[in-house]
């Protein structure tokens, strides 16, 4: 409803006015009102489009779904009697949809790598290269290497999230950050970025079905232009809020979608906090190294100093502290690369977990979108059917029997289709929960195996620096075990 939509807009503005308005000066004030001013004037000549959108969207709702592609790439190429209706996917989700090698088995690596930035100000972005083997015979070649920006990976995101509705798709990584102080071309967030965008390809290329998708192979082979987003469908601080304020259909409860929502919901949560966590625990000790740098080039300092003395027990003090200096200087780099691991090894894939369960949310969420539809459609049946035996008008225009007919095929379709999303997301919810179960270990041995790598180096480098200290020096008048 477009009126409903600017009430909401527009609270929703109003509300960020008044947070706006706490505390702040004169100027601030008049500076706010205006700005909300213009929003409220632009969410009413909004509604004008909105309204007009909404009864074109009305005309040709009876189609939206039936045209709907639901993985396959050519829907309307099998016209033989024995073809499976449109609705239905060809080929189900677990065969597989592409000619592979002569041994049958489908290999597909994919790297991203040599992050690279171009253009200066607002133009500047940064490419990377992409690099991807294969033995699917519907590439040109086994080996492809192009250079891609963050944009493509986001029409591919686009492609596969429209053609393959209900798949677990992982999110993308962030584009950017949400401070103010951000770099996004900075030396970390671009390389955290990198992995991310290459932990999206790789769980794209072990899907058995995305893997041979045609929008994985146009990323890969097209050409850029080819892989351009249109405006309505780019990502902004409006849509985003459009979409937010978009009523949702309410569904009847159902126990085991329900359940699913809430044991993603939950993976969700507790991945944030051991996240959090993790990062906290990196973080401290990449500052442990910092300041561990800094202490080993203070006490190299005093050596100097200790030397110049010139006397004997000062050699050998200086020579302590040298070694102490250089001890510390030592642990920094294994503080440092211990940091690299954790990131790498640990944080990164509780961050592609954290993707993945959001790509099954928006999974969940468009199946119950599905079943609302065929809930709304069952309920214009009924209300059509009712008018047509009563003989009364549903709307401006008598009912007849060929509109009850188009409507009960709607429905059957919109039914089907709901059913079939919903057994598209039962697969795709077990194979999560396999997945998840190996590699979330997985990721708890690697971290384990780097604690104990480098603890045993860090008590290696305290132990080989000890005897320099002690040379000379009766232990027990330093009190040393």
């Amino acid at each position: 409803n477009p009126r409903n939509l600017v009430i909401h807009v527009t609270a929703a503005i109003g509300s960020v006015c008044c947070a706006e308005l706490h505390g702040a000066h004169h100027r601030q004030v008049a500076n706010t009102v205006d700005s909300c001013v213009r929003w409220v004037l632009l969410c009413f000549s909004l509604s004008w489009i909105a309204i007009t959108f909404g009864v074109a969207q009305a005309l040709v709702m009876s189609d939206q779904f039936v045209s709907l592609p639901l993985g396959e790439d050519n829907p309307l190429e099998n016209d033989s009697p024995s073809a499976p209706p449109l609705y239905q996917p060809r080929p189900p989700p677990n065969a597989p949809i592409g000619m592979a090698g002569d041994d049958g088995e489908v290999k597909f690596e994919v790297t991203v790598s040599d992050p690279t930035k171009s253009g200066s100000g607002y133009q500047a972005f940064v490419s990377y290269k992409v690099t991807c083997q294969t033995n699917l015979r519907q590439y040109q070649s086994p080996n492809i290497s192009v250079n891609r920006r963050f944009n493509h990976f986001v029409w591919l995101h686009a492609q596969l999230s429209e053609q393959y509705p209900c798949y677990f798709i992982p999110a993308l990584p962030d584009k950017q950050g949400i401070t103010s102080t951000f770099n996004k071309f900075s030396e970390e967030f671009v390389e955290a970025r990198r992995m991310g965008l290459q932990q999206y390809l790789h769980r794209v290329a072990l899907h058995p079905v995305l893997a041979q998708s045609k929008p994985l192979q146009v990323f890969f082979e097209g050409e850029e232009n080819a892989m351009r987003l249109p405006e309505e469908k780019k990502s902004g601080f409006f849509s985003g809020l459009m979409k937010d304020l978009t009523p949702r259909t309410t569904v009847p409860q159902d126990p085991e979608f329900d359940a699913m929502k809430l044991s993603v919901k939950e993976l969700e949560a507790q991945l944030s906090e051991v996240h959090k966590f993790m990062e906290r625990l990196i973080r401290r000790r990449k500052d442990l190294g910092g300041s561990l740098a800094e202490l080993g080039l203070t006490l190299i300092t005093m050596g100097n100093h200790e030397q110049q003395a010139g006397d004997g027990e000062a050699a050998s003090t200086s020579k302590s502290f040298h070694d102490l200096g250089s001890c510390c200087d030592h642990l920094s780099i294994s503080f440092q690369k211990q940091s690299d691991d954790e990131t790498r090894k640990s944080l990164m894939v509780i961050d592609e977990w954290l993707r993945i369960a959001q790509g099954a949310q928006e999974a969940l969420r468009l199946r119950a979108s599905a079943l609302g539809h065929h809930l709304a459609l069952s309920a214009d049946l009924e209300r059509k059917h009712k008018a047509l035996t009563s003989g009364s008008q549903a709307g401006k225009n008598a009912v007849t029997e060929s509109d009850v007919t188009e409507a009960r095929r709607k429905v059957e379709e919109a039914r089907q289709r709901a059913e079939l999303l919903g057994t598209r997301i039962r697969e795709e919810m077990a194979r999560m929960q396999r997945q998840k179960a190996t590699e979330l270990r997985t990721m708890l041995c690697a971290f384990v195996s780097v604690q104990l790598k480098y603890g045993a180096q860090v008590q290696d480098s305290w132990e080989r620096v000890l005897p320099s200290i002690l040379e000379g020096v009766d232990p027990a008048a330093l009190q040393v075990e």
